[in-house]
């Protein structure tokens, strides 16, 4: 990926946007996205809101744009899913605790010891690193 840090930080109607191209097989074009917003998400939404939403995504790093055959813009999801909710879930730890995945632990747990069935399942992932 490019130096921009991306910015995982989306509002719902981004979140509608970021969805839809997840489904796809392929990007989608302005035409398509329009469609899509207006017509199955039931939004009345000008040109230029849509155009907005599609700025923002791409300043934030969540979309690619490329031009196809036709000289249209197609719109790429940047990274998969499971790639968004992780960065998002390491943007959290990151800036609510420092960074620090014990600090992350020891709130989510109440500070109470875990249960071995729940320990056992984060060493596994701690072991996959």
């Amino acid at each position: 990926m490019s130096e921009t840090k991306i910015k995982y930080l989306i509002s719902e109607s981004e979140s509608m946007i970021m969805e839809y191209l997840w489904r796809q097989e392929g990007g989608k074009t302005f035409r398509e996205l329009t469609a899509y917003l207006n017509d199955t998400c039931k939004k009345d939404w000008k040109k230029q809101t849509i155009n907005t939403f599609i700025r923002r995504l791409i300043d934030k790093g969540l979309i690619i744009v490329s031009q196809n055959t036709g000289n249209k813009k197609v719109y790429y999801p940047a990274m998969t899913y499971t790639e968004y909710k992780q960065g998002e879930a390491r943007d959290f730890i990151n800036e609510l605790y420092g960074g620090s995945m014990y600090a992350f632990l020891s709130t989510f747990s109440g500070g109470q010891k875990l249960d071995k069935n729940t320990a056992e399942e984060l060493r596994k992932i701690l072991e996959e690193e």
